[in-house]
């Protein structure tokens, strides 16, 4: 990229910035649609309202030795799926058709993350049974490590559950692929807001050659399970308990952690 993982966590905060003046996509109300999870994409859910200026609180540091167990940190009971070949498809299409512009990466992820919280404070309303937190508390975190060439984004959100991991990291809705390849066959359409087509979360493997989520969702019942998503952007991807950092249990124990680990060239 050109750029030095300080560089990179200044871009994530320009990125945060601009989310105060985002689109009327994610500040519509739609409480029907926020029953998947906020890491869909977004062409596949619709945020509920929220006043301007209550958004998620961001946090950068560059850290040269603490992020997240880099190489490992399942618990066991690795479950290995195969990627649908859209995904597949759709992955080779991001990373050879924006390769020039790869920095697009940064936005959808702190969107996701930024979605993720807005969609846990708008689920706790009226629900005693979940835990909630203030606007003020709800943060999306970004951390680089140098050493291990890692960039970690981590929100307070609502997290994901084994299904919903499998739902929406491991296929991807025939609605969006579709939109995705006609505005690819267009020639005019601007691939950079890939967002759109509900593909965003899959631009990490721009800069990224494996991908590993931490997730905990809000929305299980008893004794909530941390789970660990990864892939290497081949033709599957696995699913296992994770037992490395836990989320904060001061705010509800959930949340979603992506690590990337970074490409060679990536991380100058």
């Amino acid at each position: 990229m050109g750029r030095t993982l300080s560089h990179v966590v200044v871009l994530a905060l320009a990125a945060s910035s601009a989310l105060a003046f985002a689109p009327s996509w994610s500040r519509s109300s739609a409480p029907a649609a926020m029953s998947g999870s906020a890491w869909a994409g977004r062409s596949a859910r619709v945020a509920p309202s929220a006043p301007r200026g209550v958004l998620p609180r961001m946090m950068s540091t560059v850290e040269d030795a603490e992020v997240m167990d880099a190489d490992g940190g399942s618990g066991g009971d690795v479950e290995s799926y195969p990627f649908e070949a859209e995904v597949s498809r759709v992955v080779d299409i991001i990373i050879n058709s924006l390769y020039s512009d790869r920095d697009v990466f940064l936005r959808e992820l702190v969107s996701n993350a930024a979605d993720a919280c807005d969609k846990r404070r708008f689920l706790s309303i009226g629900d005693d049974d979940r835990p909630s937190l203030a606007a003020d508390d709800l943060r999306v975190r970004i951390r680089a490590d140098k050493a291990a060439r890692t960039l970690t984004i981590e929100d307070n959100g609502v997290g994901m559950t084994r299904d919903e991991m499998r739902n929406n990291l491991g296929r991807i809705a025939q609605s969006g692929t579709k939109k995705f390849m006609e505005a690819l066959g267009s020639g005019d359409a601007d691939l950079s807001l890939i967002g759109q087509f509900g593909v965003g979360f899959y631009s990490a493997y721009l800069v990224a050659d494996k991908v590993s989520v931490t997730s905990c969702s809000m929305k299980e019942d008893g004794e909530r399970e941390q789970l660990r998503w990864e892939s290497q952007a081949g033709a599957s991807y696995t699913i296992a308990t994770d037992d490395s950092e836990p989320f904060d249990a001061d705010a509800g124990g959930c949340g979603t952690r992506i690590t990337l680990h970074l490409k060679e060239d990536c991380d100058e």
